[in-house]
């Protein structure tokens, strides 16, 4: 102990010593600042610190090159109506969106404004060096409240280019780098649980143009917490702090994340790691994109309040191909086709990721394919369908019960998109859903929406 604290000594003194030896042969004289204002923290200064502080509210480096703020937005209303439950895999959410057929029968209809954005994007460059940063926001807080709709932040990153944008580094939290192509429907899962990989993620990643036709990119990617909060799923290491004696996971009651049961016991440590190389067309071939996409994370499973066996390796990989070929001027297919293993929140399959009664990683196959056809400059038809098959021996001996884990959920889809005027557009939407149970029940439902939606 003695010897570590001589030790910090002997740095410290270290450090003040260098720092008084590179002090320019001006430091000692007050700058205009300090002398009016006898050591205010805001000091005038008339070049750029070399260090730049975290969270500094001025641009010190403000005049290179040229910078722009622009707000941005979507103003949307959607009219939902529901011949069944179309949405077991997160009620909370209410009608918001579809994502399977539940067990009951109840229909619905809601009008829905919550898939409104507003946002800010800040541009500079000097025709080398470019940096974009974004923020925005939607309304698609935790919970359904239909009287206090909260925003909740959809995207805020950076994006740097040093080389007139053929090397891009990302960093916050943005769309998922790999798997990126979406299908065009207007439902706001866009085809999550239905086949379609996505998510909103902090990361970093570094993407590179290497020929005009070839790029790719290395990420890392994770949730702030790796895993659901969805009982009884959310999985916590043994601690030792306050309420360490109880039994199981779950005892700090009503004070929730307050509770030192739920703080630094997250049992993933590793982010995924992935990559994507594509290929994209140009002259006579515009419009064709085709890549292949890899990614990879370890954990050790952890208690879970619902007693679901831990301590388990838990490799999730994925392994998958996206395609979009122009089959004539008007008419493009897109579709994407994947397979993994542990696949959860960050590809936007909540609780699908562990068998629920074994706690062994599920497998599973996923993929959609999409048509959309130009009638005209005003109207676009699309037609689609996607599936998401788990292997149904990963399922075996599951105790999760219909609404929770399925063996087979797909939906096809219909959309037409009419643009009116300016930035305002209306869409009519028919998704049918239909899914297999890990209790073998079958279930099939209808999902119908009339949107309208203003762009600024």
């Amino acid at each position: 102990m003695k010897r570590g604290r001589l030790t910090h000594i002997a740095l410290c003194a270290s450090l003040l010593m260098v720092m008084a030896i590179t002090a320019p042969a001006g430091a000692e004289e007050q700058s205009a600042g300090e002398a009016a204002g006898a050591g205010r923290l805001s000091r005038e200064v008339e070049t750029p610190p070399a260090v730049i502080c975290g969270g500094c509210v001025t641009p010190t480096f403000a005049g290179e090159g040229k910078g722009s703020i622009v707000p941005y937005g979507r103003i949307e209303l959607d009219g939902i109506y529901s011949n069944r439950n179309t949405n077991p895999l997160d009620p909370g959410q209410f009608n918001g969106y579809a994502t399977a057929a539940g067990k009951s029968s109840n229909a619905s209809s809601t009008l829905n404004p919550r898939y409104s954005v507003f946002g800010l994007r800040a541009d500079r460059t000097d025709g080398t060096h470019s940096l974009t940063g974004v923020v925005e926001a939607d309304f698609y807080s935790q919970t359904d409240n239909a009287g206090n709709i909260s925003p909740r932040l959809r995207l805020a990153n950076v994006k740097y280019s040093p080389n007139n944008s053929r090397t891009t580094i990302t960093a916050g939290m943005d769309w998922t780098p790999i798997m990126s192509s979406h299908p065009n429907l207007i439902d706001f899962s866009i085809m999550g649980y239905n086949g379609n990989l996505w998510q909103r993620l902090p990361q970093l990643t570094v993407k590179h143009q290497f020929t005009e036709n070839l790029n790719g990119l290395l990420t890392v990617m994770r949730f702030e917490r790796g895993l659901s909060a969805i009982q009884p799923q959310t999985q916590r290491r043994t601690f030792q702090g306050a309420g360490a004696a109880a039994a199981a996971p779950g005892s700090c009651g009503s004070s929730g994340f307050a509770c030192s049961e739920n703080a630094f016991n997250d049992p993933v440590q590793m982010p995924y790691v992935g990559t994507r190389f594509a290929y994209t067309g140009t002259g006579d071939q515009a419009g064709f994109m085709v890549a292949l996409n890899a990614a990879f994370r370890h954990y050790r499973s952890a208690p879970t309040a619902g007693g679901i066996p831990s301590g388990q390796d838990i490799n999730s990989y994925l392994v998958g191909a996206e395609l979009a070929v122009p089959i004539t001027n008007r008419l493009k297919f897109t579709g994407e086709i994947a397979y993994g293993q542990a696949l959860g929140v960050e590809f936007f399959r909540f609780g699908q990721e562990r068998n629920l009664g074994t706690g062994k990683a599920i497998r599973t196959v996923v993929g959609w394919g999409e048509l959309d056809y130009a009638y005209d400059r005003q109207l676009t038809l699309i037609a689609g369908y996607g599936f998401d098959n788990p292997l149904n021996s990963d399922l075996n001996g599951t105790s999760a019960g219909a609404d929770t884990q399925y063996v087979l959920n797909h939906r096809t889809y219909l959309t037409a998109v009419r643009h009116i005027w300016g930035d305002l557009y209306a869409s009519l939407e028919w998704n049918h859903l239909m899914t297999e149970w890990s209790t073998r029940e079958h279930f099939a439902g209808d999902n119908f929406m009339l949107s309208t939606w203003y762009n600024f």
